[in-house]
Parts: C-alpha cells; sequence; structure tokens
C-alpha cells in the first residue's frame, strides 16, 4: 500500500522547486504613508510639497512601489523685506538641497545651488523676482517610508534702507544712538545735527551705528536728527530734559594757578588737546563690555557741576567726574580701544585718549604716570597710567572725562548700562 503525501509536504516540494527554478515570490505590503505631509517654512510661511512621490518597499530594495504627492502650486509669498530670508527644514530630512532662480519670460537664471545652510548663509545682492526649489529626501523609518517631495516658493525680494532712533527724548550729558540698515544700497549714510554727532561705525552686513551726543549746557529745546540713506530720508525730532547739576566752592593755592593757568597753558591745551575734537571718529567700534569706573574712591567732584573758585563769582563747569585715590594707584582703560593721546599738558597734567569707536572717547587726567603710548591698541582693564596731582590739582586723584567731539558727557549712564549706546536693535540675526 502506498505512502499517503499531506498537503504541507506538497506545499513545501512546490515552493522548493519554485525557488529552485528561480521565481519571486511576495507578500503584499500596507503603504505607510502620514496623513500630515512635511512642512517646509521659508520666511516664516509654512508650505506642503508641490510634488513628489512616496515610496514603499514591496520586496526589499527589490520591488518598490511609488505614490506620487497630490500636486499643488508654488507658495508665493509675494513681497520680502529681508536681506537673508531664512528656510527651515523638519529636523529628520535625510538630505536636502536648494536651488535659488530669477525667472524671466524665456530662461530662469541659477543664482545659488547648495545646501540649506549654505542657502541661509547666502548673501543676496540685488532686489527682484526669485523662485526657491526645495528638494528633501526621507529615508524609510518606523513611521513612514521613503519619500522624495519637492517644495516651490516664489517671492519678489524689496529691501530698502531701514533707520531707527534710539529714543526721542534725553538729559544734558546723554549720549544717543542711531542705526542704519543699507539694504543694497552702495553708500555710507549721513547724518546732520545741530547737536553734533560721532561717525558712523561698519556693523557689518551693510548695517552703520552712529553716537549723537548732547553736550552738559546744551540748551533745553527740540532738535531736529536727520539721517540720509539712500533714497529715503529719516527725522527724528529729539527733545532735550534739563538734568540737575550741584554747584562746588573750592581754593585752590596761588603757586597751582600760576603755574597751570594763564596764555601758555591755555596755548598748550589748545594745541594739544582741542584739535582731538575735530578728529573724525574711528569707523570700527572696539568695545564690547560696558564700560567701567577706572578708580574706586570718592567722588570728590560730580560731572558738570558748576565750580566757583577762590571766591570767584563766575562758574566754570567741570567736564568729568574726579575720584579721589591715593597716589600711584593704578589706572585700567575704562574700555577697550585706541591711544590717540599720551603725553603731558600744562593743565591736565599727565594726560591719556582713548577712541573707543564712532569718536566716543575718554580722557584721564592728573596721572603720575603714562604707561601707554599713542597708537596703543588696549583692552579694558589694561593698565594705561598711575593716579597723580599733575596739572591743575588740589590733590592725588583721576579726572575721567566722557567726549564726543566737544560735547562732554556723563559717565555714569556708561557705568550703570542705561546708556543708549546700549541699546540692542533688532537685526535678521536676532
Amino acid at each position: 500500500m502506498g505512502k499517503k503525501v499531506s498537503v504541507f509536504s506538497i506545499i513545501i516540494f512546490l515552493l522548493l522547486a519554485a525557488a529552485g527554478a528561480g521565481a519571486i515570490f511576495y507578500v503584499m505590503v500596507p503603504a505607510n504613508i502620514p496623513q500630515e505631509l512635511p512642512v517646509v517654512s521659508f520666511c516664516g510661511e509654512n508650505s506642503y510639497p508641490t510634488s513628489g512621490q512616496w515610496h514603499t518597499e514591496l520586496v526589499s530594495h527589490y520591488l518598490i512601489k511609488n505614490t506620487s504627492v497630490e500636486s499643488q502650486e508654488a507658495f508665493n509669498l509675494g513681497k520680502i523685506a529681508v536681506k537673508k530670508p531664512k528656510l527651515d527644514i523638519p529636523e529628520y530630512a535625510d538630505g536636502c538641497t536648494v536651488e535659488l532662480v530669477k525667472p524671466f519670460d524665456t530662461v530662469s537664471t541659477g543664482v545659488f545651488e547648495g545646501s540649506v545652510e549654505d542657502f541661509n548663509n547666502f548673501e543676496f545682492t540685488e532686489n527682484g523676482d526669485y523662485v526657491v526649489n526645495v528638494n528633501m529626501h526621507l529615508d524609510k523609518d518606523e513611521e513612514r517610508d521613503a519619500a522624495d517631495l519637492a517644495y516651490m516658493f516664489m517671492f519678489t525680494l524689496d529691501v530698502q534702507p531701514s533707520v531707527e532712533f534710539s529714543s526721542d527724548r534725553a538729559f544734558q550729558g546723554d549720549i544717543l544712538s542711531v542705526y542704519v540698515d543699507m539694504g543694497f544700497e552702495k553708500t555710507a549714510p549721513e547724518l546732520v545735527s545741530a547737536l553734533g554727532s560721532g561717525s558712523f561705525m561698519d556693523m557689518g552686513d551693510n548695517t552703520y551705528e552712529a553716537y549723537i551726543p548732547v553736550n552738559y549746557d546744551q540748551h533745553v529745546d527740540a532738535y531736529n536728527i536727520t539721517v540720509k540713506a539712500g533714497s529715503i530720508e529719516e527725522t527724528c525730532r529729539l527733545v532735550i530734559i534739563d538734568r540737575d547739576f550741584d554747584e562746588q566752592h573750592m581754593t585752590i593755592s596761588s603757586e597751582t594757578v600760576a603755574e597751570t593757568t594763564g596764555t601758555d597753558a591755555n596755548q598748550d591745551y589748545a594745541d594739544k588737546i582741542k584739535p582731538l575734537w575735530s578728529e573724525t571718529g574711528d569707523d570700527e567700534k572696539y568695545w564690547t563690555k560696558p564700560f567701567i569706573q577706572p578708580v574706586e574712591g570718592r567722588i570728590s567732584t560730580q560731572y558738570g557741576l558748576f565750580r566757583y573758585t577762590n571766591g570767584s563769582t563766575t562758574a566754570t563747569r567741570h567736564k568729568g567726574i574726579d575720584i579721589a585715590a591715593a597716589e600711584g594707584t593704578e589706572v585700567p582703560a575704562s574700555n577697550s580701544g585706541r591711544v590717540v593721546f599720551a603725553d603731558n599738558v600744562i593743565i591736565t597734567g599727565n594726560t591719556v585718549v582713548i577712541e573707543h569707536g564712532g569718536g566716543l572717547r575718554t580722557y584721564y587726567f592728573h596721572l603720575n604716570e603714562i604707561d601707554c603710548k599713542a597708537g596703543d591698541m588696549v583692552e579694558q582693564g589694561d593698565l594705561i597710567g598711575k593716579v597723580g596731582t599733575t596739572g591743575y590739582s588740589t590733590g592725588p586723584h583721576l579726572h575721567f572725562q566722557v567726549m564726543i567731539g566737544s560735547a562732554c558727557l556723563s559717565p555714569w549712564e556708561l557705568f550703570d548700562g542705561s546708556s543708549d549706546i546700549y541699546k540692542e536693535y533688532k537685526t535678521e540675526e536676532n
């Protein structure tokens, strides 16, 4: 009697025979396509793919089923007024290339091709119509199939110069600032002010900043500050507010008066110090940290006070602050900058002047010794001299003074961080 052959054995036999003959078997696998398509953001606007395909593996690496993404129109953003529009892609994207073109009636001109990172660092140089094509690849993972997706953004770049003033109110002795983004203009901005001003500093990326001084005796009134930036002109109407100043009555020896005042002393001051007031400030900002009070000690004379000397009924104005300190106390630079003067002056004694950028300068008078020279670049805290009592002085102290041009300015807002020179202007990066 013959042996019975099971159905299972027959199936196994047929499968082995088919395999030996080179046949391929597969099982249909359902597509793993997420309902929510990946989003690409350009200049803050989100877009779904304009075209693309999902790739479902029916047999690993051998049989692929392609499912097309429903076609959509390109995202038209209209006008964009930023010089560096940013592109953001999903973190899980496994590959992405960007192409930037300028479309014309008959042909498009390629402007850029590369990675997302390189595109976000790309420098546009002119306004006009543009198209951004983004091609994204996604590898297969547990949540979705592989995909190749395309996105398209259309926009018109329309960047114009912009001007921002730090404030429209200021006390006597304050420093204001003005920030200018020139867009794609090639010329530097111009500033016109009856208050005087420092020079524009090049802040990079075609942006500029300048300081506007309000002298301690500036008449209380409203003043126009005008900035010309390419084709635009912006005016700020600045209101000056009265600041309270103290009085001081002091006596100084006739010997000191004879040695440090008079025709020779005045001429020496005019020859050495006054020319600094008309010099153009450096177009580089040297400092990054807030200014520091260079010497600790009692403030023996306040900024801007009315001083009556030896019984005089006519007051002079004190242009800075006097800090009483022991002779020989080290004097550091209040902030980083370039030494523009280091010499003896009959009235101010051993004197150092540092340019910090844009015409903002600090003055150090009555030093016992000078430990720097003109042309030196100094960092905040570097030794520049020692406290003394040289020149028109009644005892060891440091006279510290802040100036832009011939305007004498309050140091206190520089020390406490409230000055408008510390204003952080909003840029495309922050």
